[in-house]
């Protein structure tokens, strides 16, 4: 299914995973949707794949089948809602304001086009993040993307006063988008309406520059240094290193950080991309040190976690792996270092 098309807008291989990955937590299973989608597992770990935007489709609607239930956008929303940086939209996160979270996180899903799906709008005393009328997306896509961005919303307010007024729909609409959006808060149910000029979320514009109380304006800087050391740009040859650091830096906190199993994703013997890599003036495992030394840093500039999650976070199967990784890179123990950016953000 890699590099086909459905309609005219693809999603990426990082975004395809996340969202089979979700699938897996809410109970659907791997074979099934494998088979389903007609790919093995190192085709989803491939950062230069492209799918369309039908496999959301295929992953959304085999999962309903195998949960016996079509209520599951919500699930699968909240599932997706980025949890440390190997997901690059969790930097979204941590913006000045509530629009500057919600439109970084609009751009930071990644559909491999040369203009934004979404685009934010404030017309009078309206403001919405409006799709783009001119893809034809799949309805499963536009579903979990809204159900994403719910869910963003409602955790930067803790939900409290709902921000966004309403969901809208160029489609029909069906039986199941009633639950686009439900979490533990006690919040009312989303409205959505259905045959309107635009498909888009409305928000409530006296809510959107409300202060983000996550906003921490040095990972956003950082986020955004490293994510253009690793950024791919379509159509263009990419150095096996630069694939490699991306390829790593989405699955630091998963599987898949040997070189057996990048090897097997990029389609080639192992000794092969040794060679290769050396060939580029670098190998493997100086690549995953790089990754994990740069996203380390975000975590430390993020200020919230314990060392020992961090070290998970960063791959490490032990906190003294990662000590003495830390130790190595800077000279010093890392406990420090990270108590004195938990003072900084706090």
């Amino acid at each position: 299914m890699g590099q086909t098309s459905y309609d005219n807008i693809s999603v990426s291989s990082q975004f395809l995973n996340r969202l089979f990955r979700s699938c897996l937590e809410i109970g659907a299973r791997k074979p099934v949707l494998l088979e389903a989608l007609g790919l093995a597992e190192p085709e989803l770990r491939d950062p230069r794949t492209k799918y369309g935007s039908n496999a959301v489709s295929i992953l959304c609607q085999t999962t309903a089948q195998e949960l016996g239930s079509g209520a599951i956008l919500s699930d699968i929303g909240r599932e997706m809602m980025p949890s440390g940086f190997s997901d690059f939209s969790h930097a979204a996160m941590f913006g000045a304001t509530l629009r500057d979270v919600l439109q970084a996180a609009a751009a930071a899903l990644d559909f491999g086009r040369h203009r934004p799906l979404m685009k934010w709008q404030e017309l009078g005393h309206q403001c919405r993040l409006t799709w783009d009328r001119e893809s034809d997306a799949a309805d499963e896509l536009v579903s979990v993307v809204f159900s994403i961005l719910c869910h963003v919303a409602q955790t930067i307010t803790r939900g409290g006063t709902p921000v966004i007024k309403a969901a809208c729909f160029r489609n029909r609409g069906g039986k199941n988008y009633d639950s686009l959006i439900s979490t533990e808060y006690r919040t009312p149910k989303l409205s959505c309406f259905f045959n309107q000029p635009d498909t888009c979320l409305e928000f409530h514009q006296s809510l959107v520059d409300l202060p983000n109380p996550f906003r921490n304006a040095a990972v956003v800087r950082a986020a955004g240094q490293q994510f253009a050391q690793f950024q791919i740009n379509g159509g263009k040859s990419v150095p096996l290193a630069k694939l490699s650091y991306n390829y790593l830096f989405h699955l630091l906190d998963k599987s898949g950080l040997g070189l057996d199993a990048a090897a097997d994703t990029f389609g080639m013997a192992e000794r092969t991309l040794r060679r290769k890599l050396v060939a580029e003036g670098a190998s493997f495992r100086q690549i995953l040190e790089q990754v994990r030394r740069d996203t380390c840093q975000l975590y430390f500039l993020e200020g919230t976690r314990s060392l020992s999650e961090i070290a998970t976070k960063l791959g490490y199967s032990e906190l003294s792996a990662f000590t003495r990784a830390y130790t190595a890179w800077h000279g010093r123990s890392p406990s420090r270092d990270l108590a004195a950016h938990i003072a900084l953000a706090a």
